[in-house]
């Protein structure tokens, strides 16, 4: 069997080591490592990118996937994170296959997931689908509203001034691409639908004050 060529992506030397360590009994070449997404560029012969989230938050990884969104086109991709509002974004790369594997995950569960999303599967460890399937309780009380990053703070700050993306590209010197995957995942932790929706459910939580 051809092993997979995957490419690590993480900003601690530590964490690439303890990553490559965790694949070597698999069928996997790990061909390179790289400390951002920007340098994965530098091998277009890894099929799948293994990236470490090592902010809790997910802060400031979302704005560099989506500006190299590029560097990932027709690849997989594998994410080490525990955000599970990642899905909201992840599924809006151009990917072959991609997955969420928990920090905590052991090897055989990371290796798995890198061979699935190689062959263009989309791959959740058994909690995170519970956990995103799971139906309302009965006395009808909403689940907490996951947390927004700095980042989308200021977004959704913005959008309630009335400001279109190319605005809000401008004053936060990010593009408009990366502004439309923030104001989907703000949807998506808020339950919105519209701005408008996002803009009341957000003051009416205390995450931005009208």
């Amino acid at each position: 069997m051809t092993p997979v060529r995957a490419l690590i992506v993480a900003s601690s030397p530590l964490l690439r080591a303890g990553l490559r360590s965790m694949l070597a009994e698999a069928s996997v070449e790990v061909v390179g490592e790289a400390a951002t997404l920007a340098l994965s560029g530098e091998r277009p012969d890894a099929e799948v990118l293994i990236v470490a989230d090592e902010d809790p938050a997910g802060a400031g990884l979302t704005e560099e996937l989506v500006e190299t969104d590029q560097a990932s086109a027709g690849r997989s991709l594998v994410l080490i994170s525990s955000d599970e509002t990642a899905v909201s974004w992840l599924r809006e790369l151009p990917l072959s296959g991609w997955g969420i594997v928990s920090p905590d995950a052991p090897p055989e569960e990371l290796q798995a997931a890198v061979a699935a999303a190689a062959r263009g599967l989309v791959v959740f460890e058994r909690s995170l689908v519970e956990r995103l399937t799971l139906a309302p309780e009965e006395d009808g009380e909403d689940e907490a509203p996951s947390p927004l990053t700095g980042r989308e703070t200021e977004v959704l700050e913005l959008l309630s001034r009335g400001l279109p993306n190319k605005q809000v590209a401008r004053r936060l010197d990010i593009s408009e691409h990366t502004v439309k995957f923030h104001v989907s995942s703000i949807f998506a932790k808020l339950g919105a639908s519209s701005r408008a929706e996002a803009v009341a459910l957000g003051a009416r939580r205390g995450a931005i004050t009208l």
